[in-house]
């Protein structure tokens, strides 16, 4: 016993002799970016005093934006118009149903998804006159939601839409004008439809191949980011045991900036995530022995990545 113990001692250190076989893998998600539902909605507010013209020009700026905005084989639909003035008679109460708004956009969320629809509304005013106070302060709500809040375009004199706000304006010149709306149907042909990073699903992506499956015991996540988190276990770098009836998904989520529809003309890029996770294959409870001191520690009960190369 006692040339034991003098043997041992003269050891310079203990090395499990089955200690954990771990490996690095590199892990790359992306969400790709796609067409969000064209959903757009028409604001009339026009004063004229011939009805038929009235009609009339209704109708073709109804055509010509249905047209650039649903061309065949793009998904969307068209709210109901909302008319300020009808019959064309500019009255100084007029303002828009904040409410009746409210009420389409829930509609094209329940058919499209939440978080997928940014409706484009377009309004009209043909009248040299700042809008009124009741109208003012319609816009000024819409502005101020919490969500859905829409792009807005108008045609219009420019003391129409004085104090209001527009991503887009282009000015009306007269009902006539066989090139009235064309400055705002390029606008819509550079811009149209929105785009989106693609929604992942609601349950994640998978982590492991079927055929890695078979073989990872338990892992850890070695790369920390923001948009990465686990859709059924807790991501980070304590061990997870791997349960092969519920292989576990990975969730990726876009920051705020990215989330909404947004021009197609703008700068959003595929979000492209790349990270490591430190598996290991086989005695995941045994010693490791960390480099460069030879420290040893129990990989499964150590929350960090243990690999050299690992971040």
């Amino acid at each position: 016993m006692l040339a034991l113990v003098l043997v041992l001692g003269c050891e310079a250190r203990f090395v499990d002799p089955h200690p954990p076989e771990l490996s690095l893998l590199s892990r790359e998600q992306t969400l790709a970016v796609v067409d969000a539902p064209m959903v757009y909605g028409l604001i009339f507010d026009l004063h004229l005093p011939d009805a038929s013209e009235c009609s009339r020009i209704k109708s073709k700026l109804t055509a010509a934006f249905r047209a650039v905005m649903l061309p065949p084989g793009r998904q969307g639909l068209e709210m109901p118009a909302q008319d300020l003035s009808p019959s064309c008679v500019q009255l100084s109460s007029r303002q828009l149903s904040v409410s009746t708004y409210e009420q389409q956009l829930l509609l094209a969320e329940s058919r499209f998804g939440t978080g997928r629809v940014k409706p484009v509304l377009i309004y009209f005013n043909n009248v040299e006159l700042p809008p009124p106070p009741n109208l003012q302060y319609s816009f000024y709500s819409l502005r101020q939601r919490s969500t859905g809040v829409p792009l807005l375009w108008a045609l219009s004199t420019p003391d129409s839409t004085q104090g209001l706000t527009f991503e887009q304006k282009a000015s009306w010149t007269y009902s006539g004008d066989s090139v009235l709306t064309t400055p705002l149907e390029q606008v819509a042909r550079t811009q149209l439809p929105l785009v989106q990073l693609e929604q992942p699903p609601a349950d994640g992506f998978p982590l492991f191949s079927s055929q890695e499956l078979t073989w990872v015991r338990e892992f850890k996540g070695c790369t920390r980011l923001s948009t990465l988190s686990g859709a059924n276990f807790t991501y980070g770098t304590q061990a997870v045991r791997v349960d092969k009836t519920r292989p576990p998904r990975i969730q990726v989520t876009a920051s705020g900036s990215q989330q909404g529809p947004t021009p197609r003309n703008g700068k959003l890029q595929p979000l492209v995530v790349r990270f490591e996770l430190e598996v290991c294959r086989a005695n995941c409870d045994r010693l490791y022995d960390v480099p460069p001191d030879g420290e040893l520690v129990v990989w499964n009960t150590t929350s960090r990545c243990l690999l050299k190369s690992a971040p």
